[in-house]
Protein backbone atom coordinates (compact mmCIF):
# COMPACT_ATOMS: atom_id res chain seq x y z
CA UNK A 1 0.00 0.00 0.00
CA UNK A 2 1.31 3.43 -0.90
CA UNK A 3 1.95 5.94 1.80
CA UNK A 4 -0.65 8.32 0.40
CA UNK A 5 -3.26 5.56 0.60
CA UNK A 6 -3.52 5.78 4.36
CA UNK A 7 -2.28 9.26 5.24
CA UNK A 8 -5.47 11.05 4.25
CA UNK A 9 -7.86 8.61 5.99
CA UNK A 10 -5.68 8.71 9.12
CA UNK A 11 -5.62 12.51 9.06
CA UNK A 12 -9.41 12.68 8.63
CA UNK A 13 -9.92 10.18 11.45
CA UNK A 14 -7.81 12.29 13.81
CA UNK A 15 -9.71 15.36 12.67
CA UNK A 16 -12.99 13.54 13.36
CA UNK A 17 -11.80 12.88 16.91
CA UNK A 18 -10.96 16.58 17.29
CA UNK A 19 -14.29 18.00 16.12
CA UNK A 20 -16.36 15.35 17.92
CA UNK A 21 -14.50 16.06 21.14
CA UNK A 22 -14.86 19.83 20.86
CA UNK A 23 -18.44 20.20 19.76
CA UNK A 24 -20.37 17.16 21.00
CA UNK A 25 -21.47 17.21 24.63
CA UNK A 26 -21.20 13.42 24.56
CA UNK A 27 -17.41 13.80 24.69
CA UNK A 28 -15.28 13.71 27.83
CA UNK A 29 -14.86 17.51 27.75
CA UNK A 30 -18.43 17.99 28.96
CA UNK A 31 -19.90 16.88 32.30
CA UNK A 32 -23.12 15.72 30.65
CA UNK A 33 -25.36 15.98 27.63
CA UNK A 34 -28.18 18.35 28.66
CA UNK A 35 -30.45 17.56 25.72
CA UNK A 36 -33.66 15.82 26.77
CA UNK A 37 -33.89 13.70 23.60
CA UNK A 38 -30.39 12.29 24.06
CA UNK A 39 -31.17 11.43 27.67
CA UNK A 40 -34.38 9.69 26.62
CA UNK A 41 -32.42 7.52 24.18
CA UNK A 42 -29.84 6.57 26.81
CA UNK A 43 -32.48 5.87 29.45
CA UNK A 44 -34.21 3.49 27.08
CA UNK A 45 -30.88 1.89 26.16
CA UNK A 46 -30.20 1.28 29.87
CA UNK A 47 -33.70 -0.13 30.36
CA UNK A 48 -33.32 -2.51 27.40
CA UNK A 49 -29.97 -3.67 28.76
CA UNK A 50 -31.78 -4.51 32.01
CA UNK A 51 -34.38 -6.61 30.21
CA UNK A 52 -37.18 -4.13 29.51
CA UNK A 53 -39.14 -4.69 26.29
CA UNK A 54 -38.95 -1.76 23.87
CA UNK A 55 -42.35 -0.10 23.21
CA UNK A 56 -43.99 -2.41 25.76
CA UNK A 57 -42.17 -1.73 29.04
CA UNK A 58 -40.43 1.48 27.97
CA UNK A 59 -41.56 3.94 25.29
CA UNK A 60 -40.45 6.55 22.80
CA UNK A 61 -41.58 6.96 19.21
CA UNK A 62 -38.19 6.72 17.47
CA UNK A 63 -37.08 3.59 15.59
CA UNK A 64 -35.59 0.46 17.20
CA UNK A 65 -32.13 0.83 15.61
CA UNK A 66 -31.55 4.05 17.57
CA UNK A 67 -32.34 2.36 20.87
CA UNK A 68 -30.32 -0.73 20.02
CA UNK A 69 -27.31 1.55 19.46
CA UNK A 70 -27.86 3.18 22.86
CA UNK A 71 -28.27 -0.23 24.48
CA UNK A 72 -24.83 -1.17 23.15
CA UNK A 73 -23.49 2.19 24.34
CA UNK A 74 -24.89 1.42 27.80
CA UNK A 75 -22.73 -1.69 27.87
CA UNK A 76 -19.71 0.61 28.01
CA UNK A 77 -21.21 3.05 30.48
CA UNK A 78 -24.65 3.36 32.03
CA UNK A 79 -24.02 6.84 33.41
CA UNK A 80 -22.28 8.61 30.52
CA UNK A 81 -22.36 8.99 26.75
CA UNK A 82 -18.89 7.59 26.09
CA UNK A 83 -20.30 4.86 23.85
CA UNK A 84 -22.20 7.40 21.78
CA UNK A 85 -19.07 9.56 21.58
CA UNK A 86 -17.21 6.66 19.96
CA UNK A 87 -20.04 6.23 17.45
CA UNK A 88 -19.91 9.98 16.73
CA UNK A 89 -16.19 9.82 15.95
CA UNK A 90 -16.77 6.96 13.49
CA UNK A 91 -19.73 8.75 11.88
CA UNK A 92 -17.78 11.99 11.59
CA UNK A 93 -14.88 10.18 9.92
CA UNK A 94 -17.06 8.52 7.30
CA UNK A 95 -18.91 11.75 6.66
CA UNK A 96 -15.57 13.52 6.08
CA UNK A 97 -14.21 10.71 3.92
CA UNK A 98 -17.16 10.52 1.54
CA UNK A 99 -17.38 14.30 1.43
CA UNK A 100 -13.78 14.33 0.24
CA UNK A 101 -14.48 11.66 -2.38
CA UNK A 102 -17.51 13.62 -3.57
CA UNK A 103 -15.42 16.76 -4.01
CA UNK A 104 -12.84 14.83 -6.01
CA UNK A 105 -15.48 13.80 -8.48
CA UNK A 106 -15.48 17.41 -9.63
CA UNK A 107 -12.01 18.72 -8.81
CA UNK A 108 -8.44 17.45 -8.53
CA UNK A 109 -7.32 20.63 -6.78
CA UNK A 110 -5.36 20.29 -3.55
CA UNK A 111 -7.93 22.52 -1.91
CA UNK A 112 -10.33 19.58 -1.53
CA UNK A 113 -8.74 18.22 1.67
CA UNK A 114 -8.64 21.49 3.67
CA UNK A 115 -12.07 22.39 2.32
CA UNK A 116 -13.41 19.02 3.54
CA UNK A 117 -11.99 19.71 7.00
CA UNK A 118 -13.55 23.17 7.02
CA UNK A 119 -16.96 21.79 6.07
CA UNK A 120 -16.70 19.10 8.74
CA UNK A 121 -15.73 21.73 11.31
CA UNK A 122 -18.66 23.96 10.29
CA UNK A 123 -21.07 21.00 10.36
CA UNK A 124 -20.32 19.99 13.93
CA UNK A 125 -19.88 23.55 15.23
CA UNK A 126 -23.16 24.73 13.74
CA UNK A 127 -26.26 25.37 15.82
CA UNK A 128 -27.96 22.58 13.88
CA UNK A 129 -25.61 20.00 15.44
CA UNK A 130 -27.15 20.99 18.77
CA UNK A 131 -25.63 18.99 21.65
CA UNK A 132 -24.82 15.82 19.72
CA UNK A 133 -26.52 12.40 19.69
CA UNK A 134 -29.20 13.24 17.14
CA UNK A 135 -30.61 10.87 14.53
CA UNK A 136 -29.64 13.41 11.89
CA UNK A 137 -26.00 13.26 12.97
CA UNK A 138 -25.88 9.47 12.64
CA UNK A 139 -27.61 9.67 9.25
CA UNK A 140 -25.04 12.05 7.73
CA UNK A 141 -22.38 9.45 6.82
CA UNK A 142 -25.02 7.11 5.39
CA UNK A 143 -26.43 9.84 3.16
CA UNK A 144 -22.92 11.07 2.23
CA UNK A 145 -21.99 7.54 1.15
CA UNK A 146 -25.12 7.21 -0.97
CA UNK A 147 -24.79 10.69 -2.50
CA UNK A 148 -21.22 9.95 -3.60
CA UNK A 149 -22.19 6.80 -5.49
CA UNK A 150 -25.26 8.45 -7.04
CA UNK A 151 -23.17 11.39 -8.27
CA UNK A 152 -20.53 9.02 -9.62
CA UNK A 153 -23.25 7.16 -11.51
CA UNK A 154 -24.65 10.29 -13.19
CA UNK A 155 -21.28 11.96 -13.79
CA UNK A 156 -19.09 9.07 -14.98
CA UNK A 157 -21.72 6.40 -15.80
CA UNK A 158 -19.95 4.23 -13.24
CA UNK A 159 -22.16 1.79 -11.41
CA UNK A 160 -21.17 0.69 -7.91
CA UNK A 161 -20.02 -2.87 -7.41
CA UNK A 162 -22.51 -5.29 -5.89
CA UNK A 163 -21.03 -5.06 -2.41
CA UNK A 164 -21.03 -1.25 -2.55
CA UNK A 165 -24.71 -1.27 -3.50
CA UNK A 166 -25.34 -3.78 -0.71
CA UNK A 167 -23.75 -1.41 1.82
CA UNK A 168 -25.94 1.40 0.48
CA UNK A 169 -28.96 -0.80 1.11
CA UNK A 170 -27.83 -1.59 4.64
CA UNK A 171 -27.55 2.16 5.27
CA UNK A 172 -31.02 2.70 3.85
CA UNK A 173 -32.36 -0.07 6.08
CA UNK A 174 -30.79 1.51 9.16
CA UNK A 175 -32.45 4.82 8.35
CA UNK A 176 -35.76 3.05 7.68
CA UNK A 177 -35.71 1.66 11.22
CA UNK A 178 -34.37 4.81 12.85
CA UNK A 179 -36.32 7.73 11.39
CA UNK A 180 -38.22 6.86 8.25
CA UNK A 181 -39.02 10.39 7.04
CA UNK A 182 -35.32 10.77 6.08
CA UNK A 183 -36.10 8.25 3.33
CA UNK A 184 -37.37 11.21 1.29
CA UNK A 185 -33.72 11.73 0.33
CA UNK A 186 -33.72 8.28 -1.28
CA UNK A 187 -37.14 8.68 -2.87
CA UNK A 188 -36.07 11.90 -4.58
CA UNK A 189 -32.76 10.38 -5.59
CA UNK A 190 -34.13 7.17 -7.11
CA UNK A 191 -36.75 9.15 -9.02
CA UNK A 192 -34.05 11.34 -10.56
CA UNK A 193 -31.78 8.36 -11.25
CA UNK A 194 -34.56 6.46 -13.00
CA UNK A 195 -35.14 9.32 -15.42
CA UNK A 196 -31.40 9.74 -16.03
CA UNK A 197 -30.90 6.01 -16.57
CA UNK A 198 -33.83 5.96 -18.99
CA UNK A 199 -32.35 8.82 -21.00
CA UNK A 200 -28.98 7.05 -21.21
CA UNK A 201 -30.40 3.53 -21.69
CA UNK A 202 -29.01 2.29 -18.37
CA UNK A 203 -32.20 1.04 -16.78
CA UNK A 204 -30.86 -2.54 -16.56
CA UNK A 205 -27.73 -1.36 -14.76
CA UNK A 206 -29.83 0.73 -12.39
CA UNK A 207 -32.12 -2.25 -11.84
CA UNK A 208 -29.18 -4.38 -10.70
CA UNK A 209 -28.14 -1.66 -8.26
CA UNK A 210 -31.67 -1.42 -6.89
CA UNK A 211 -31.74 -5.20 -6.45
CA UNK A 212 -28.59 -5.20 -4.31
CA UNK A 213 -29.78 -2.14 -2.39
CA UNK A 214 -33.05 -3.92 -1.68
CA UNK A 215 -31.10 -6.94 -0.48
CA UNK A 216 -29.27 -4.70 1.99
CA UNK A 217 -32.58 -3.36 3.29
CA UNK A 218 -33.83 -6.92 3.77
CA UNK A 219 -30.65 -7.86 5.67
CA UNK A 220 -31.38 -5.10 8.18
CA UNK A 221 -35.14 -5.55 8.32
CA UNK A 222 -35.22 -9.34 8.76
CA UNK A 223 -33.51 -9.57 12.18
CA UNK A 224 -35.45 -6.56 13.46
CA UNK A 225 -38.81 -8.06 12.55
CA UNK A 226 -37.68 -11.49 13.73
CA UNK A 227 -36.87 -10.05 17.16
CA UNK A 228 -40.28 -8.41 17.55
CA UNK A 229 -42.08 -11.48 16.19
CA UNK A 230 -40.22 -13.71 18.65
CA UNK A 231 -41.23 -11.43 21.54
CA UNK A 232 -44.79 -11.02 20.28
CA UNK A 233 -44.44 -7.22 20.09
CA UNK A 234 -44.83 -6.51 16.37
CA UNK A 235 -48.07 -4.67 17.08
CA UNK A 236 -46.32 -2.42 19.61
CA UNK A 237 -43.57 -1.72 17.07
CA UNK A 238 -46.01 -0.73 14.33
CA UNK A 239 -48.13 1.37 16.65
CA UNK A 240 -45.27 3.14 18.41
CA UNK A 241 -42.98 3.75 15.45
CA UNK A 242 -45.22 4.09 12.41
CA UNK A 243 -48.77 4.94 13.49
CA UNK A 244 -47.85 7.46 16.18
CA UNK A 245 -45.28 9.26 14.02
CA UNK A 246 -47.66 9.46 11.07
CA UNK A 247 -50.91 10.31 12.84
CA UNK A 248 -50.21 11.50 16.38
CA UNK A 249 -46.96 13.45 16.49
CA UNK A 250 -47.84 17.12 16.92
CA UNK A 251 -44.57 19.02 17.21
CA UNK A 252 -46.28 22.33 16.38
CA UNK A 253 -47.90 22.33 19.76
CA UNK A 254 -44.65 22.31 21.66
CA UNK A 255 -41.75 23.60 19.56
CA UNK A 256 -43.01 27.15 19.08
CA UNK A 257 -43.76 26.90 15.36
CA UNK A 258 -46.92 28.85 14.46
CA UNK A 259 -49.80 26.46 13.87
CA UNK A 260 -51.53 28.45 11.09
CA UNK A 261 -52.77 27.07 7.78
CA UNK A 262 -50.78 29.64 5.78
CA UNK A 263 -47.46 29.04 7.56
CA UNK A 264 -46.42 26.06 5.36
CA UNK A 265 -47.10 28.24 2.31
CA UNK A 266 -44.53 30.76 3.52
CA UNK A 267 -42.02 28.00 4.10
CA UNK A 268 -42.84 26.64 0.65
CA UNK A 269 -41.87 29.97 -0.91
CA UNK A 270 -38.54 29.82 0.92
CA UNK A 271 -38.06 26.28 -0.41
CA UNK A 272 -38.48 27.66 -3.94
CA UNK A 273 -35.88 30.36 -3.32
CA UNK A 274 -33.35 27.98 -1.76
CA UNK A 275 -33.59 25.50 -4.63
CA UNK A 276 -33.06 28.13 -7.35
CA UNK A 277 -29.23 28.08 -7.15
CA UNK A 278 -29.26 24.49 -8.40
CA UNK A 279 -30.44 25.70 -11.79
CA UNK A 280 -27.88 28.49 -12.13
CA UNK A 281 -24.72 26.54 -11.27
CA UNK A 282 -22.69 25.60 -14.32
CA UNK A 283 -22.97 21.81 -14.18
CA UNK A 284 -24.36 18.98 -16.28
CA UNK A 285 -28.11 18.60 -16.23
CA UNK A 286 -27.84 15.11 -14.75
CA UNK A 287 -26.00 16.43 -11.70
CA UNK A 288 -28.51 19.25 -11.29
CA UNK A 289 -31.45 16.86 -11.52
CA UNK A 290 -29.99 14.48 -8.96
CA UNK A 291 -29.21 17.28 -6.51
CA UNK A 292 -32.68 18.74 -6.99
CA UNK A 293 -34.22 15.31 -6.40
CA UNK A 294 -32.32 14.66 -3.18
CA UNK A 295 -31.79 18.12 -1.72
CA UNK A 296 -35.05 19.55 -3.08
CA UNK A 297 -37.30 16.76 -1.80
CA UNK A 298 -35.57 16.70 1.60
CA UNK A 299 -35.90 20.46 1.95
CA UNK A 300 -39.48 20.29 0.70
CA UNK A 301 -40.36 18.04 3.64
CA UNK A 302 -39.13 20.81 5.97
CA UNK A 303 -41.45 23.24 4.23
CA UNK A 304 -44.52 21.06 4.56
CA UNK A 305 -44.20 19.48 8.00
CA UNK A 306 -43.41 20.55 11.53
CA UNK A 307 -39.67 21.08 11.81
CA UNK A 308 -37.33 20.78 14.75
CA UNK A 309 -34.19 22.89 14.57
CA UNK A 310 -31.69 20.01 14.36
CA UNK A 311 -33.43 18.54 11.29
CA UNK A 312 -31.43 20.98 9.15
CA UNK A 313 -28.19 19.19 9.96
CA UNK A 314 -29.14 16.75 7.18
CA UNK A 315 -28.63 19.48 4.60
CA UNK A 316 -24.91 19.50 5.36
CA UNK A 317 -24.62 16.28 3.37
CA UNK A 318 -24.70 18.53 0.29
CA UNK A 319 -21.93 20.81 1.56
CA UNK A 320 -19.18 19.05 -0.50
CA UNK A 321 -20.86 20.40 -3.62
CA UNK A 322 -19.47 23.80 -2.67
CA UNK A 323 -16.43 22.57 -4.61
CA UNK A 324 -18.20 23.87 -7.73
CA UNK A 325 -17.35 27.38 -6.57
CA UNK A 326 -13.74 26.55 -5.58
CA UNK A 327 -12.70 23.92 -8.11
CA UNK A 328 -10.34 26.31 -9.94
CA UNK A 329 -8.69 27.60 -6.78
CA UNK A 330 -5.39 26.28 -5.51
CA UNK A 331 -3.95 26.33 -2.03
CA UNK A 332 -2.23 29.50 -0.92
CA UNK A 333 -1.35 31.36 2.25
CA UNK A 334 -4.50 33.44 1.80
CA UNK A 335 -6.63 30.31 1.45
CA UNK A 336 -5.20 28.74 4.59
CA UNK A 337 -5.63 32.01 6.48
CA UNK A 338 -9.26 32.35 5.38
CA UNK A 339 -10.11 28.78 6.30
CA UNK A 340 -8.43 29.16 9.68
CA UNK A 341 -10.27 32.42 10.38
CA UNK A 342 -13.64 30.89 9.48
CA UNK A 343 -12.91 27.93 11.76
CA UNK A 344 -11.95 30.17 14.69
CA UNK A 345 -15.06 32.32 14.35
CA UNK A 346 -17.27 29.24 14.09
CA UNK A 347 -15.78 27.71 17.24
CA UNK A 348 -15.89 31.01 19.12
CA UNK A 349 -19.63 31.30 18.52
CA UNK A 350 -20.47 27.66 19.19
CA UNK A 351 -22.89 27.48 22.09
CA UNK A 352 -21.43 24.38 23.70
CA UNK A 353 -17.88 25.74 23.67
CA UNK A 354 -18.95 29.21 24.85
CA UNK A 355 -20.97 27.95 27.82
CA UNK A 356 -18.26 25.46 28.78
CA UNK A 357 -15.53 28.12 28.75
CA UNK A 358 -17.74 30.62 30.59
CA UNK A 359 -18.59 28.11 33.29
CA UNK A 360 -22.31 28.40 32.53
CA UNK A 361 -22.84 24.95 31.06
CA UNK A 362 -26.18 23.59 32.42
CA UNK A 363 -25.45 20.86 34.96
CA UNK A 364 -27.95 21.21 37.80
CA UNK A 365 -28.90 17.61 37.16
CA UNK A 366 -25.58 16.52 38.68
CA UNK A 367 -26.47 18.28 41.93
CA UNK A 368 -29.94 16.77 41.77
CA UNK A 369 -28.45 13.30 41.39
CA UNK A 370 -26.31 13.87 44.49
CA UNK A 371 -29.38 14.88 46.49
CA UNK A 372 -31.28 11.75 45.46
CA UNK A 373 -28.32 9.39 45.90
CA UNK A 374 -27.57 10.80 49.35
CA UNK A 375 -31.01 9.64 50.51
CA UNK A 376 -31.11 6.40 48.59
CA UNK A 377 -33.32 3.63 49.97
CA UNK A 378 -35.32 0.64 48.81
CA UNK A 379 -38.24 2.84 47.75
CA UNK A 380 -36.20 5.56 45.98
CA UNK A 381 -38.12 5.37 42.70
CA UNK A 382 -37.61 8.46 40.52
CA UNK A 383 -40.05 9.85 37.96
CA UNK A 384 -39.52 12.80 35.58
CA UNK A 385 -42.91 14.24 36.39
CA UNK A 386 -44.77 16.15 33.66
CA UNK A 387 -41.42 16.86 32.06
CA UNK A 388 -38.80 15.63 29.63
CA UNK A 389 -35.93 13.38 30.65
CA UNK A 390 -33.40 15.62 32.41
CA UNK A 391 -30.69 12.94 32.56
CA UNK A 392 -31.52 12.13 36.17
CA UNK A 393 -31.87 8.41 35.42
CA UNK A 394 -28.30 8.14 34.11
CA UNK A 395 -26.72 10.08 36.94
CA UNK A 396 -28.64 8.35 39.75
CA UNK A 397 -28.34 4.97 38.00
CA UNK A 398 -32.08 4.47 38.36
CA UNK A 399 -34.39 2.91 35.82
CA UNK A 400 -37.78 4.50 35.18
CA UNK A 401 -40.56 2.83 37.16
CA UNK A 402 -43.03 3.01 34.28
CA UNK A 403 -43.39 2.82 30.53
CA UNK A 404 -44.09 6.52 29.87
CA UNK A 405 -41.27 7.89 31.99
CA UNK A 406 -41.39 11.36 30.42
CA UNK A 407 -43.93 13.64 28.75
CA UNK A 408 -43.33 13.58 24.99
CA UNK A 409 -44.58 15.84 22.21
CA UNK A 410 -47.27 13.32 21.30
CA UNK A 411 -49.64 15.11 23.71
CA UNK A 412 -51.38 11.87 24.64
CA UNK A 413 -53.66 12.15 27.72
CA UNK A 414 -52.97 8.47 28.46
CA UNK A 415 -49.35 9.37 29.23
CA UNK A 416 -50.47 11.94 31.78
CA UNK A 417 -52.91 9.43 33.22
CA UNK A 418 -50.24 6.75 33.62
CA UNK A 419 -47.87 9.18 35.34
CA UNK A 420 -50.65 10.27 37.72
CA UNK A 421 -51.42 6.64 38.56
CA UNK A 422 -47.78 5.92 39.41
CA UNK A 423 -47.54 9.00 41.62
CA UNK A 424 -50.77 8.02 43.41
CA UNK A 425 -49.55 4.44 43.92
CA UNK A 426 -47.04 5.54 46.54
CA UNK A 427 -44.22 3.69 44.77
CA UNK A 428 -42.49 6.88 43.58
CA UNK A 429 -40.40 8.73 46.13
CA UNK A 430 -38.91 11.51 44.00
CA UNK A 431 -40.46 13.66 41.26
CA UNK A 432 -37.96 15.50 39.07
CA UNK A 433 -39.16 18.41 36.99
CA UNK A 434 -37.84 21.12 34.68
CA UNK A 435 -39.82 24.31 34.15
CA UNK A 436 -38.97 26.90 31.56
CA UNK A 437 -38.26 24.98 28.37
CA UNK A 438 -40.62 25.75 25.51
CA UNK A 439 -41.92 22.21 25.50
CA UNK A 440 -42.73 22.35 29.18
CA UNK A 441 -44.49 25.73 28.85
CA UNK A 442 -47.32 24.15 26.89
CA UNK A 443 -50.56 23.65 28.84
CA UNK A 444 -50.25 19.89 28.35
CA UNK A 445 -47.33 19.90 30.80
CA UNK A 446 -49.05 22.15 33.37
CA UNK A 447 -49.82 19.41 35.88
CA UNK A 448 -49.93 20.31 39.60
CA UNK A 449 -47.62 18.41 41.93
CA UNK A 450 -49.64 16.31 44.42
CA UNK A 451 -49.98 17.69 47.95
CA UNK A 452 -48.23 14.70 49.50
CA UNK A 453 -44.92 15.78 47.88
CA UNK A 454 -42.65 18.55 49.16
CA UNK A 455 -39.96 20.46 47.25
CA UNK A 456 -36.43 19.61 48.43
CA UNK A 457 -34.46 21.15 45.54
CA UNK A 458 -35.22 24.31 43.57
CA UNK A 459 -32.56 25.99 41.47
CA UNK A 460 -32.35 28.01 38.26
CA UNK A 461 -29.75 27.66 35.55
CA UNK A 462 -29.09 29.33 32.23
CA UNK A 463 -30.50 27.46 29.30
CA UNK A 464 -30.56 28.05 25.55
CA UNK A 465 -33.83 28.68 23.75
CA UNK A 466 -34.56 29.04 20.09
CA UNK A 467 -37.98 30.60 20.36
CA UNK A 468 -39.38 33.07 22.87
CA UNK A 469 -41.40 35.89 21.34
CA UNK A 470 -43.58 35.72 18.25
CA UNK A 471 -40.97 37.45 16.02
CA UNK A 472 -38.44 34.86 17.11
CA UNK A 473 -40.84 32.05 16.34
CA UNK A 474 -41.27 33.28 12.79
CA UNK A 475 -37.65 34.17 12.16
CA UNK A 476 -36.19 30.96 13.51
CA UNK A 477 -38.54 28.76 11.51
CA UNK A 478 -38.48 30.74 8.29
CA UNK A 479 -34.73 31.29 8.10
CA UNK A 480 -32.94 28.09 7.15
CA UNK A 481 -29.31 29.37 7.12
CA UNK A 482 -29.45 30.18 10.84
CA UNK A 483 -25.66 30.17 11.13
CA UNK A 484 -25.52 33.44 9.16
CA UNK A 485 -27.68 35.20 11.76
CA UNK A 486 -25.71 34.27 14.88
CA UNK A 487 -24.49 37.82 15.44
CA UNK A 488 -27.68 39.53 14.31
CA UNK A 489 -29.94 37.40 16.50
CA UNK A 490 -27.99 35.23 18.96
CA UNK A 491 -29.73 32.37 20.78
CA UNK A 492 -32.11 33.62 23.44
CA UNK A 493 -31.33 32.48 26.97
CA UNK A 494 -33.49 32.46 30.08
CA UNK A 495 -33.30 30.78 33.45
CA UNK A 496 -34.80 27.31 33.71
CA UNK A 497 -35.98 25.94 37.04
CA UNK A 498 -34.90 22.47 38.06
CA UNK A 499 -36.87 20.90 40.92
CA UNK A 500 -37.01 17.76 43.04
CA UNK A 501 -40.09 16.81 45.04
CA UNK A 502 -39.93 14.12 47.72
CA UNK A 503 -42.92 12.16 48.99
CA UNK A 504 -43.82 13.18 52.50
CA UNK A 505 -43.38 10.52 55.21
Amino acid sequence: MKQTDYREPLFLFLFAILISTLFSTCSFLYPLNPWDDANVYMTIGNAMLSGRELYVDIFDHKGPVLFLMHEMAAMLSRSSFVGIYIVEVICSFYFLWYSLLTMRLFSSSRITLPLTCLLGWLTLSSDFFYYGDSVEEFSLPILAHCLYFMLRFVRDRRTPQWWQALIMGIGLGLILWTKFNILLFYIGGITALTFIAWRHQQLKALGRIVLWVSTGVVLVTTPILAYFVAHGTVGALMESYFMINIFQYHGTATNGEPDFWWFPLIKLSIWAVLTLPIFFVRARWEVKLLVFGTYGVLLLSFATMTVQFYYFLLLYVFSPLVIYFFRKHALSVQTYATITLIGIVSAATNWNIVTLMNGTFPQCVLEMAEVINANKSADSEVLTFSSYDTGIYQHTRHLPPNKNFFMSSILDPDIRKEQAEWVASGKVRYLVREIGAIKTCHEYYDVPVPDNFMCIYDKEELFRYRLITTPHKFLWNLTYPRVLLRHIMPPVTVNQRMLIYERKP
